[in-house]
């Protein structure tokens, strides 16, 4: 069985393009630079596979666009498991701009399912054995309100290590469920209840409540401009900090820092390492174009940089 299964529910095919200036009411001349499968399970897969873990995407797939976006898995050498639907997959684009060296990412909604392609994709998850489950990314506007509550317990009563990577209702939902671990920006996590602009000290002992009444074994919350607090079930806490760096693009990083983190734990790495290969990770990735962690050697050199406050 693969050792590490992500689910996307609202997957896309990514293309980025680049321009010298963006103009309004007017052309914008674009040169095509990548297209990439694209939806945060889908990235986590991609990435895990090239670190060495075996690896399987699930997610619904239809139309021209989902015929595109199971042809650039095949060509990259992923596992992956399509359910078909009716409506077609959705496709996003991120444009740079030279001049102000820019990015301008534009994502549009995914498509509504119907009752019997909700249920495929669930039962698709569900009857996958695997040692960690990610569920990551955002659900249609039509999804139920308890679609990834129901996949977290059962999978969680199945013997999975269920890893939650989303936000809205889909992340409010799933919290207290039995999930191991859930990760969320500082934006996500106000979105609780709390202030965005509290100290860290401040932040990590209201984590320190979530995770107290069971929100999840390990709660991870990232930092606006690099580095990520972690508190434990069994009273770990550890917060790492990320150096400057130029940022070229956010696309990917989030789904980069899941990658490196499921796979290190998946490679019996302590909880503290894979957290720190995790910060690596998106540090090296909002560095790059594209949604991937292609360069592993820099991810090392990294580490390397992680300083642990």
């Amino acid at each position: 069985m693969p050792a590490i299964v992500t689910f996307t529910m609202n997957p896309a095919v990514d293309l980025f393009g680049v321009t010298e200036e963006i103009f309004d009411d007017s052309k914008s001349r674009c040169r095509q630079t990548a297209l990439e499968p694209g939806g945060g399970g889908i990235n986590v897969a991609r990435n895990v596979r090239r670190m060495g873990s075996e690896s399987l995407a699930i997610f619904p797939a239809g139309g021209l666009n989902g015929e595109l976006l199971k042809s650039l898995l095949e060509k990259d050498n992923t596992q992956f498991k399509a359910i078909p639907i009716s409506a077609d997959t959705r496709m996003n684009f991120a444009i740079t701009e030279r001049k102000r060296s820019i990015m301008q990412h534009f994502v549009f909604p995914g498509p509504d399912l119907s009752t019997t392609e909700w249920d495929a994709c669930q039962q698709a998850v569900l009857d996958q054995p695997c040692g960690y489950l990610v569920l990551s990314g955002s659900l249609p506007d039509n999804a139920p309100h308890n679609f990834y509550v129901d996949i977290t317990q059962q999978a969680n009563q199945k013997g999975c290590k269920v890893m939650l990577d989303t936000s809205g209702v889909a992340l409010q939902e799933s919290l207290y469920q039995g999930a191991y671990l859930a990760k969320l920006n500082r934006k996500e996590f106000a979105s609780l209840g709390y202030d965005e602009n509290d100290d860290i000290p401040t932040l990590t002992q209201q984590m320190r409540t979530l995770v107290d009444k069971g929100a999840a074994d390990v709660l991870i919350v990232t930092l606006s401009r690099g580095g990520a607090v972690l508190v434990a079930q069994d009273g770990s806490e550890y917060q790492f900090s990320a150096p400057k760096v130029h940022i070229v693009s956010h696309v990917g990083a989030g789904d980069s820092f899941m990658s490196a983190l499921a796979h290190q734990l998946n490679q019996g790495a302590d909880l503290k390492t894979a957290f720190k290969y995790g910060v690596a990770a998106a540090c090296v990735t909002v560095q790059t174009e594209g949604n991937q962690l292609t360069d592993l050697g820099w991810l090392q050199r990294m580490l390397d940089e992680i300083g642990e406050a």
